[in-house]
């Protein structure tokens, strides 16, 4: 399909059915790319999906001069980079959590470990449905789609369970908090 100046205009003014058809036209090709990068068909959709929505919603900002298609391949490598980087970033720190927090034994005086422990137990009390939403995103590393399909309810749930378990823990721990430690809780409560 080509895209010229007339096209790009009429995106620009929110033409819905222009939007459709240049969503149509590639979304295929570039999840393919994306899947390139990212190695993962559920975060190159996600990838595709970011620049789609950043383009409708900045339309009204559009270079109607630009080629589309080569802007559109540009914005997907650098969204699924940014997940990638993002997703080892996070393996990092969740290795780095995981081996403190199982080395945290009963007796510790470490405030690290002590707040470790002390996350534990306020993950264990939490509300069943919200316990399973946190530790299977944050602690097996399921995206909320995943746990969604995992546990045969909406995503909306699963980031409703989320929002309750994460300020339920930000409540109970809020006076524990040491700010030299938050880094550490960025983990557990970002």
């Amino acid at each position: 399909m080509d895209f010229d100046t007339a096209f790009l205009l009429k995106l620009k003014k929110g033409n819905k059915k222009v939007f459709e058809a240049l969503f149509l036209s590639t979304y295929e090709s570039l999840c393919d790319y994306s899947v390139s990068i990212t190695n993962s068909k559920e975060d190159a959709e996600g990838a595709v999906q970011d620049v789609f929505a950043s383009i409708w919603q900045f339309r009204s900002t559009l270079d109607t001069t630009v080629n589309i298609k080569a802007f559109l391949y540009k914005s997907v490598k650098n969204r699924s980079l940014d997940i990638c980087r993002h997703k080892d970033v996070r393996q990092k720190y969740q290795d780095q959590i995981k081996a403190l927090y199982q080395s945290a034994e009963p007796g510790d005086t470490n405030t690290t470990v002590r707040l470790i422990k002390r996350v534990r137990e306020e993950v264990e009390n939490l509300p069943e449905g919200a316990k399973i939403v946190y530790l299977l995103h944050r602690r097996d590393g399921l995206t909320y789609n995943e746990i969604a399909q995992v546990l045969g309810i909406s995503v909306k749930t699963v980031e409703s369970r989320m929002t309750k378990a994460l300020k339920m823990l930000r409540t109970n721990l809020e006076k524990e908090m040491d700010l030299k430690l938050l880094p550490l809780l960025a983990i557990f409560l970002p």
